[in-house]
């Protein structure tokens, strides 16, 4: 894949060394840059065109990752690896802002992709579901040995609190060792007071940041900020691409659930081996190098 080097301007646009410190200590942060109106709506078109089936790539392994069929009693459709389908939607997670943007906040010169996900979030149903979970991603990534794993959040059309923006906990990043969180991790689960019932008794000065943000904007979080979203109580739909990243130090670890069984994620199902039979987080076929500086 070949990596344009990035401009003069474009350096000018990403973070400050003042605003990595402050991503650090917080855990998210909102680009400096406004994308293009134009490649927002080309990966618009490029979704409704997935949506209905179209591909421009090849990509026919699916076992263990989110693949979810048009349905229109589902609120909440989460497909990965789109932009190793459709060309589109590449164009935008690939952009170079947005990968140079997240190697800066990694603190690295070289950015390749772990995943992606193109989330469409329905208005919500009659049972009022449709939230996202309190999760971090670095829980669902065990197997990983970064703790600098980036993801980027590209909403495709302006977000307002209605539409169940994304939600960060400021400074989470640094709860990555309190295991009695994890107890309340699940991107599926419907019911967020849970969480933030147990947030009032033991971190009763935390604070939530929602992500009201214009199309173009992008948000960043570290891999060990704590997120979720409510249900979309607008008449829209809410879509948006997640873009997650590795930093040139992350590899595969082996990692073990409690009862002792080896921990095997989704990813690890598809991608290829190295020579010891372990997945190979450098494939360069699911895992691509989008980035360098």
């Amino acid at each position: 894949m070949h990596i344009r080097k990035i401009s003069a301007r474009e350096m000018e646009m990403l973070p400050t060394e003042d605003q990595v410190l402050e991503y650090e200590k917080k855990g998210w942060f909102v680009g400096n840059f406004l994308l293009p109106e134009e490649i927002i709506d080309k990966a618009i078109k490029g979704a409704k065109d997935f949506y209905n089936g179209l591909r421009d790539y090849d990509f026919s392994e699916f076992t263990g990752i989110a693949n979810d069929d048009l349905d229109d009693t589902v609120v909440i459709r989460n497909n990965e690896f789109v932009t190793l389908q459709k060309r589109e939607l590449q164009a935008l997670g690939f952009h170079q802002l947005i990968s140079a943007t997240a190697a800066k906040l990694a603190r690295t010169d070289e950015i390749r992709l772990f995943a992606d996900s193109l989330i469409n979030k329905c208005p919500a149903n009659a049972k009022k579901e449709g939230a996202v979970g309190w999760h971090s991603d670095k829980a669902y990534w065990p197997t990983c040995t970064s703790q600098n794993m980036v993801t980027a959040w590209i909403p495709l059309q302006d977000v307002t609190m209605d539409m169940g923006p994304l939600l960060y906990i400021d400074q989470s990043n640094q709860w990555k060792d309190e295991k009695e969180l994890k107890s309340f991790y699940s991107f599926n689960n419907q019911d967020l007071s849970l969480f933030e019932n147990y947030l009032s008794k033991n971190k009763s000065n935390h604070i939530k940041s929602p992500m009201v943000l214009r199309k173009g904007q992008v948000s960043f979080h570290n891999c060990n900020t704590i997120h979720a979203s409510y249900p979309n109580v607008s008449n829209t739909n809410r879509m948006a691409l997640a873009m997650h990243f590795q930093d040139k130090s992350n590899e595969y670890q082996k990692a073990f659930k409690d009862n002792g069984d080896l921990i095997v994620i989704g990813y690890d199902q598809i991608c290829e081996k190295d020579s010891d039979g372990n997945p190979n987080y450098s494939d360069k076929k699911l895992f691509p190098k989008i980035f360098k500086f």
